[in-house]
């Protein structure tokens, strides 16, 4: 069974789980956004509380992409701090890892993801597919992939973390300054062939179901039709692709933009509870 459609909650009303012995992280908090039951993939914010450490010498039997909200995490030698991402192979070499001052990153963990001591065996780790480190906040803001997108949106940027050679997979970033719904009241509707995932890290999007706020996450399935979508007061998100890479089918005609939808999210039976529970807006998840 694939991860279920999920469009949109906002993940301060999720609960955190604090990991035991028999996990990845023990001592780690968690808050689970997507789960794939099959494969075992799950996307999840990590908070480390300060002091935490694992310190042992071991590997995770699976990918783990990382993007850090705030704080300090360290892997080894390399200190990932806000802004940071990474993309980790299965069977790397992990020294150590710790937080002395606490941290929380997004954490997406490509199938099971159990922590091994000692060294990997030989041929799981493949250097080649190893992105250590990069320092998003210093990166220059490229031009949308879609011309589409970066001929109608305001503002808008890129910054590409990770394209997979082999799948054409992407992590990035996307910004997009304020739109006008007195110029911009129609749009059109997309289709994408793969998976879209998006955590909004500021600003909004005006969406049919709803608006998302800062918080905000979605895993929409491929070949969904969507949109169309605005933002009143401009966003920045962390995106990422699934199953190859990102294209859109633009509709032909545009719909009226709804700039104050009705809040009607899409979340399986699981997540209905929370749909409208309220959450302390000063929380940034």
């Amino acid at each position: 069974m694939a991860r279920p459609h999920i469009e949109f909650i906002q993940t301060q009303v999720l609960p955190w789980k604090t990991l035991g012995e028999d996990s990845s992280r023990p001592g780690a908090l968690a808050k689970a956004l997507s789960y794939d039951a099959d494969s075992k993939a799950v996307s999840v914010i990590m908070k480390y509380p300060p002091g935490w450490s694992l310190p042992e010498s071991h590997y995770l039997n699976s990918d783990e992409e990382l993007y850090v909200l705030n704080g300090a995490l360290w892997v080894g030698s390399v200190e990932y701090c806000k802004g940071d991402y990474a993309h980790l192979p299965a069977g790397m070499p992990r020294p150590s890892m710790n937080s002395p001052k606490g941290a929380s990153v997004i954490t997406f963990h490509e199938g099971e993801h159990r922590t091994i001591l000692g060294d990997a065996p030989v041929g799981l780790y493949d250097p080649a597919r190893l992105i250590a480190k990069i320092e998003s906040e210093k990166m220059s803001w490229g031009q949308p992939s879609d011309p589409v997108v970066a001929a109608i949106a305001n503002n808008a940027g890129r910054k590409l973390l990770r394209e997979d050679p082999k799948t054409g997979e992407r992590t990035w970033l996307l910004q997009f300054g304020p739109d006008n719904p007195k110029k911009m009241t129609h749009g059109r509707t997309e289709t994408h062939p793969v998976v879209e995932e998006v955590f909004l890290l500021d600003g909004e999007i005006s969406m049919p179901m709803g608006t998302l706020k800062p918080g905000a996450y979605f895993w929409r399935p491929a070949n969904i039709e969507h949109g169309p979508v605005g933002t009143l007061k401009g966003l920045f998100g962390l995106f990422r692709c699934k199953g190859g890479p990102l294209t859109t089918v633009w509709s032909e005609s545009e719909t009226p933009i709804d700039w104050a939808p009705a809040h009607n999210p899409i979340l399986p039976p699981q997540l209905q509870p929370l749909a409208t529970a309220p959450y302390d807006t000063a929380l940034p998840y």
